[in-house]
């Protein structure tokens, strides 16, 4: 299991980020803001982002818009951390070297 070696607290990086609903009924998540990075224990980079589509775990060709944010299971070089319906929140990893 993969920790951050930053000082932020909260961050589960192998799993869905939790979320709570605004007054809209729109998820918002509880850490953030999408984009956010930090490094890990396991030398690997770690960038916060929205899931796109349905994204499995440990899928290798995830790619992450670098202006949006949003991941898709196509393409890339990025490991999501954890399975994922499109809309879900979470961590994706990349080699920091």
């Amino acid at each position: 299991m993969a920790y951050t070696t930053l000082p932020i607290a909260g961050v589960d990086l192998d799993g869905v980020a939790y979320t709570n609903s605004n007054s809209a009924g729109t998820a918002i998540p509880t850490i953030g803001p999408l984009g956010l990075q930090t490094f890990a224990n396991n030398g690997l980079r770690y960038v916060f982002a929205q899931a796109g589509a349905a994204i499995g775990a440990s899928t290798a060709t995830c790619s992450v818009n670098a202006s949006t944010f949003v991941a898709t299971a196509s393409g890339g070089t990025y490991l999501s951390g954890a399975s994922m319906a499109s809309g879900d929140y979470g961590w994706f990893s990349k080699a920091s070297v």
